[in-house]
Formats: structure tokens, sequence, C-alpha cells
């Protein structure tokens, strides 16, 4: 089986990034047929998530992750002289909606998901970290 590692570059403007499009390009660049991508973030509080495509659904997350871990609330996590001070919060919203890593497949050239369904990039940091990465291993088996 042959492998393939490629590094995908983001430049975020908002909490949560459709990327959909980005692994839809991958495939097509990589003239994959059918093949595995998997998928890391490597940083703390983002996340890669598959959601429902639906009006309204990332406003409702967005409340949901407001009123569950609020700012300000925790006060031990601390990194004075930055602009992450106190955001235990953070942490806390990237490790509910998420996970660092995703799994995708490939199955005749294309991205094998729900009809209903896309992919984020989610981070809380989005302002003061706009620069992300995802690293991703294809698995080519076809």
């Amino acid at each position: 089986m042959e492998y393939i590692d490629k590094e995908i570059n983001l430049k975020l403007s908002k909490q949560f990034t459709s990327v959909k499009d980005v692994f839809e390009n991958l495939i097509k660049d990589e003239g994959l047929i059918d093949a595995n991508l998997v998928c890391w973030v490597p940083h703390e509080v983002s996340s890669l998530i598959q959601v429902g495509w639906e009006d309204g659904l990332l406003e409702d997350l967005g409340t949901f992750l407001d009123d569950t871990a609020p700012a300000n609330r925790w006060k031990q996590h601390d990194e004075p002289g930055t602009p992450f001070r106190y955001n235990f919060f953070e942490h806390i919203r990237g490790k509910l909606v998420g996970n660092v890593s995703l799994t995708l497949i490939v199955k005749d050239g294309k991205l094998y998901i729900g009809k209903y369904q896309d992919l984020y990039f989610y981070s809380p940091v989005f302002k003061n970290i706009p620069d992300q990465k995802i690293f991703c291993r294809i698995l080519k088996l076809k």
C-alpha cells in the first residue's frame, strides 16, 4: 500500500471553518480513486468535526459551547504575557466539539460522507492563531 503525507495550511477567519472543499481538492489533485485520509490537527484546542449541513446548526453549537464552558470561569490554567490568559474554557470547548484526528474515506474518486454532512475545522483561538494546519496521511488503496 502506498501512502503520501500532506500538510494542509489554513487561514482562519471564524470559529467554524468549512474544510470539505479542502479535502475534495486534495482528492482531485492527488488523483485518488479509493483511499483513506487519516487527518490530524497539531493544536491542543482545535478539532476536526463532521456535522450536519443545516441552517442554524453552527450557531446553536456556538451557543451551547458558550453556555457549557463559559469564558473566565476557570482560573487555574494561565499563560501570563500571552493572549491565552485563563483560557481553559477553550480547551474544554475543543474537547467537547470533536477530535484532533479524523479518518475520511475516498470511494470512486469522491469524499464518502453523508448527503447533508459537512466537515469543519473548529478553533476557538482563530483570532490569535489564524494560521493552522492539518496533517494528512493518504493511504492509497487503488
